[in-house]
């Protein structure tokens, strides 16, 4: 399952340490202490909901009472923006912090990433766009995420909107210092996040298993996350006091997060393009994606995506377009929406995305060449939901 038929020289980021386990969350001060780390101003970085339903007090109560000072930035609601990067920078200058504790979804993670890296570097957010370098090592960085999905908490990514669309801060030095698994900072997201989030894992999972650049070590985790997401999703989803379920899903995303290493593949671009237009959640717009993805590299790596097939399945000798079904079915019984018809978008848009995908989120990391011929059955398809067509197409040409 796992190959190591290439002679490549590959290398992987991760999270230095992890901490996981129910309540894990009110650690954090063991981890700054192993640092020496032992006291002085702590920035928490958390998104509204998380402060609203007072899940930031279980990490800093715990360090307010070992002594640190925690001040709280929670301006981050929904994907964050420009200007939310700006203000946090701002605020992350303000005092001579000793750490950055990022708690909350991907946003709330991706911008403790830019504090931590901005409260010891000067420059403007856009001065380092896409992939750059800090002169400066960022501050010691903590992530606790209280969804199941991004994996936020084990990349080098910061993701931003500017002007309207997706950008990127790259980094190796973005990477968390450690990631803390709390599964109970996830039980009482609604079944909506629930779903969107661990389709999003699932994304990571089935996209960087698909990746030309996927190696054992993204393997072993793209493997596993997509056998504990098929197992453990619908029971999360339709249960959220199901502690097993939280707990497998939270580890799930993690895992999910370290497969980016391999890069994701032409969904993650297509998802940017219906994003770009109705502003879904990353996670939803990454789903409809996926089945024709997988559709679109068919004939590519009909082998790879056999493997994934029995995997999530459970049994030997799945056919290919076995995984396209069962993507589609799991979207359907989440209560995802399965055509762009449904989230606003016509075949009127299709021109535009074609040309966005291709000139703005190009993926070299994907098996099947992309180009605009053949993303036009791709788009016509995903506009009325009809995997069907877009299996035969690809398995065909």
């Amino acid at each position: 399952m796992i190959s190591f038929a290439k002679a490549n020289v590959y290398s992987c980021l991760s999270p230095r340490q992890l901490m996981m386990g129910d309540g894990a969350a009110g650690q954090v001060e063991q981890l700054l202490a192993g640092w020496k780390i032992t006291g002085g101003d702590v920035l928490l970085v958390a998104d509204k909901e998380v402060v609203k339903l007072g899940l930031d007090r279980k990490v800093a109560e715990p360090l307010e009472a070992a002594g640190y000072k925690v001040a709280v930035f929670d301006g981050i609601v929904g994907e964050p923006t420009l200007e939310i990067a700006e203000a946090l920078t701002e605020l992350a200058r303000q005092k001579p912090f000793k750490a950055v504790v990022g708690m909350g979804g991907g946003s709330s993670l991706d911008m403790s990433k830019l504090a931590a890296a901005f409260a010891v570097n000067q420059g403007k957010v856009t001065d380092y766009l896409g992939v750059t370098s800090f002169d400066k090592a960022p501050l010691p960085l903590i992530n606790v995420p209280t969804t199941a999905g991004t994996g936020a908490e084990a990349t080098a990514v910061s993701m931003l909107s500017v002007e309207g669309r997706k950008a990127i801060v790259l980094s190796p030095q973005l990477v968390p210092l450690a990631t803390v698994l709390d599964a109970e900072l996830t039980k009482t997201l609604p079944p909506k996040i629930t779903a969107a989030t661990g389709m999003d894992a699932l994304s990571h999972a089935l996209e960087a298993f698909m990746s030309v650049n996927a190696s054992p070590y993204t393997d072993t985790q793209a493997t596993t996350c997509m056998s504990i997401v098929a197992h453990w999703l619908k029971p999360a989803f339709e249960d959220g006091s199901n502690m097993e379920a939280r707990r497998a899903m939270i580890y799930g995303a993690y895992l999910g997060g370290l497969t980016l290493n391999a890069g994701v593949v032409l969904g993650h671009s297509v998802a940017y393009t219906i994003a770009n237009r109705c502003h879904l959640p990353h996670g939803v717009s990454c789903a409809m994606a996926l089945p024709y993805t997988i559709a679109y590299n068919l004939k590519a790596i009909p082998e790879r995506i056999s493997q994934a097939a029995d995997i999530v399945l459970g049994k030997h000798g799945s056919k290919p377009e076995e995984l396209v079904t069962w993507v589609d079915e799991l979207i359907a019984a989440l209560g995802l929406p399965r055509s762009l018809k449904e989230v606003g978008i016509s075949q009127s848009d299709v021109p535009a995305m074609i040309a966005e995908c291709v000139e703005r989120y190009p993926r070299p990391t994907n098996p099947a060449p992309i180009d605009a011929d053949r993303l036009q059955v791709f788009y016509e398809t995903i506009v009325t939901g009809d995997v069907a067509r877009a299996v035969e197409y690809y398995q065909g040409g």
